[in-house]
C-alpha cells in the first residue's frame, strides 16, 4: 500500500499554537517521554501505553505505522509548541473493504482544547480522501466516557457492543463500536 500524504498543519486550538504532523520512529524520544509522563492515565483504557514509554518500544510502535505494518496507516502527533501532547491514529485498515479504525489520545493537561478532536479530523479527511474508506470505526470499552462522547460529537454512531472482546492488563473487557459510513463521514468533516 502507498503511504497517503498528510501535510503538516496548524491546529485551530484554543491556547498555544499546536501543529499537527506525521509521526516517524525518527520521534521515539519525544514519544516515549510523552507517553511516560502520563503512562498510568494513557494506560488506563489503552494498551500500547505500557510498551511505548520506553525509546525503544516507542521507536518500533512508530515503525509498524511508518512503514504500514499489519493493516496501520499513520500515526500524528499533535505538538503544542515543541511537546508533543496528543495525537491520532489510522489502524486496522482493510482496502478491499474500505474500512479502518480510529483512534486518538490526549495528555491530562491538554485536555479540553479540542486537540483530540482537530487530530481525528485531520485522519478522517485522510480516511475518506486517501484511502477511500466508507467506513470507519471508533471503539471503546464502555468505562472510557471521554471517548465515547468525542466520537458521538465528531458523529459517529453507536452500533453495538462486544461482549469480553479486549483484553487489557489480563483483564476482559467489553468493546463498544462506533461508526461513521459513506456520507457520514464527508458530513463529519464539514460539521468539524
Amino acid at each position: 500500500m502507498t503511504q497517503p500524504t498528510l501535510a503538516t498543519r496548524r491546529l485551530a486550538v484554543p491556547g498555544r499554537p499546536a501543529t499537527l504532523r506525521r509521526l516517524t520512529a525518527a520521534d521515539a524520544v519525544p514519544f516515549a517521554a510523552h507517553i511516560a509522563g502520563d503512562l498510568s492515565r494513557l494506560g488506563e483504557h489503552l494498551p500500547w501505553p505500557a510498551a511505548t514509554s520506553s525509546v525503544d518500544g516507542a521507536r518500533v510502535w512508530l515503525e509498524n505505522h511508518e512503514l504500514a505494518r499489519d493493516g496501520r496507516v499513520i500515526a500524528v502527533g499533535v505538538w503544542d509548541e515543541t511537546r508533543l501532547v496528543g495525537g491520532a491514529v489510522l489502524f486496522h485498515h482493510e482496502p478491499a473493504a474500505a474500512t479502518v479504525e480510529l483512534g486518538c489520545w490526549v495528555v491530562a493537561e491538554a485536555e479540553g482544547r479540542g486537540i483530540a478532536a482537530a487530530s481525528c479530523l485531520a485522519l478522517l479527511e485522510l480516511a475518506r480522501g486517501g484511502l477511500r474508506a466508507e467506513r470507519v470505526e471508533w471503539r471503546t470499552t464502555p468505562a472510557n466516557t471521554r471517548s465515547r462522547r468525542l466520537a458521538e460529537r465528531l458523529g459517529f454512531r453507536y452500533e453495538g457492543r462486544l461482549r469480553s472482546r479486549y483484553v487489557l492488563r489480563d483483564k476482559r473487557l467489553d468493546i463498544d463500536v462506533l461508526s461513521l459510513v459513506g456520507e457520514e463521514i464527508d458530513e463529519a468533516l464539514v460539521l468539524g
